[in-house]
């Protein structure tokens, strides 16, 4: 195992904070499109909306329960559900063992991703 320096874990820790600021900033501007054009749902995207919501989520803490994510989207929950579902099967989520079948959390490979092309985004 590899052991970082605290200043190479101040980094670490500073740059996951953008990314996290980066999703939460991503999502507020979707949301606020409704504002401007008739909230029917043509401009959303449910599977991106509940990935950075899961993604700020895991970040935040390690696991999350299914109705806590689904209770802060724009989307129906039946619809939310599907997309987890997907999720699940695409292995961009795991189910927390610990907790039951409703908590989740993003698995390391899909946290990366959504890391990666957050820090992609201010580069």
């Amino acid at each position: 195992m590899v052991k970082l320096s605290k200043d190479e874990i101040i980094m670490t820790d500073h740059l996951l904070t953008d990314a996290v600021e980066s999703a939460r900033r991503l999502l507020d501007r979707q949301r606020k499109r409704g504002l401007f054009f008739a909230d029917d749902g043509i401009f959303g995207d449910p599977a991106w909306e509940l990935l950075l919501e899961l993604y700020i989520a895991s970040e935040e803490q390690h696991c999350v329960k299914k109705e806590d994510i689904c209770g802060g989207l724009t989307v129906p929950v039946s619809i939310a559900s599907r997309w987890l579902t997907v999720f699940l099967d695409q292995h961009y989520i795991e189910l927390c063992e610990n907790h039951g079948t409703d908590h989740m959390r993003l698995t390391q490979s899909a946290r990366s991703a959504c890391t990666d092309y957050l820090h992609s985004m201010v580069e």
